[in-house]
């Protein structure tokens, strides 16, 4: 375990297929909300994500269950209660989807608040770098006409990025353990926000769609069991400054992704701003590490 851990190439490769899931996810989640509901998507995605994986994981000691039940909050009502209503208040999903870049930057200060796990200038750089680059590719002129939205898209933002460091303080259940049982805890956060959002459990009876299946299947097995599992991983043993700044790559290999699956264009200055994002990225890997307080737990 210790030499997969401290294996930079390794957890290079980790983090770079959670972009990859979580990119896809993207294209995924398209085919399942052209048929699901939305809240009615999440509530059966977790759903399944529970079943499959209680069987084969550990329960939490009694002193973890309170530390669990917060990081449900914070991720189900916290970051995609808002991050939908947010949605909600605006037709600008650019906008939104810039703002919810935020938890980046959000996760990294946390991490440096909770575990003195200082970036460093040149991380920081990169961070920046790599921040301004997706404000320029997802900049539209509409950003700033509903401040509401915003606000509300900050504070789901805000709620990932607490979410990344509240992992890493669960020590003892295994990484597919907190997915399972974060799932299992959300489960009634989601049926008030599905009754609430005027959603019917047995409208799922009625979609008959083969694409919009195999979306939701994607988003139980590859968005949440691998995806979610894998980082989950990461960040207990890993620093948060290291790792949650490649997620930046993930709207912009979604675009990729977009461009293959939809036949959308890619633009000249989409390749070069997606270039800055790519070397600030590069900053933050080659900048030294500093010690992960969480690798004597592990």
């Amino acid at each position: 375990m210790n030499s997969l851990v401290d294996n930079k190439i390794f957890v290079l490769f980790c983090v770079l297929l959670v972009v990859f899931l979580w990119s896809a996810n993207f294209i995924f989640i398209k085919f399942v909300l052209s048929e699901f509901e939305v809240f009615t998507a999440l509530f059966y995605r977790l759903t399944f994500v529970a079943i499959i994986l209680l069987p084969f994981v550990k329960r939490p000691n009694k002193d973890e269950y309170l530390m669990l039940a917060l990081t449900t909050i914070v991720l189900v009502p916290g970051h995609y209660g808002l991050l939908f209503l947010s949605l909600m208040q605006t037709t600008s999903v650019g906008s939104i989807s810039v703002v919810i870049q935020l938890s980046i930057p959000f996760s990294v200060l946390l991490a440096w608040l909770f575990y003195k796990d200082y970036p460093g200038v040149l991380r920081l750089i990169g961070l920046g770098l790599s921040f301004i680059g997706i404000v320029a590719l997802f900049y539209e002129p509409s950003m700033f006409e509903n401040m509401a939205a915003l606000g509300i898209g900050t504070l789901s933002a805000l709620c990932l990025g607490l979410y990344f460091n509240l992992v890493k303080k669960i020590k003892q259940l295994s990484s597919l353990g907190i997915i399972a049982y974060t799932s299992l805890l959300g489960l009634p956060c989601l049926y008030i926000l599905m009754i609430l959002n005027g959603e019917r459990l047995d409208a799922i009876f009625e979609i008959q769609s083969t694409k919009a299946w195999s979306g939701f299947i994607y988003t139980i097995i590859g968005g949440s069991i691998l995806g979610h599992g894998l980082w989950a991983w990461l960040a207990k043993y890993q620093n948060i400054s290291l790792i949650s700044p490649f997620l930046l790559l993930v709207p912009v290999c979604a675009v990729f992704l977009s461009s293959v699956v939809f036949d959308e264009v890619i633009t000249f200055e989409f390749l070069m701003t997606s270039s800055i994002i790519i070397f600030g990225i590069f900053l933050v890997f080659i900048a030294k590490q500093t010690p992960d307080v969480s690798k004597e737990n592990i």
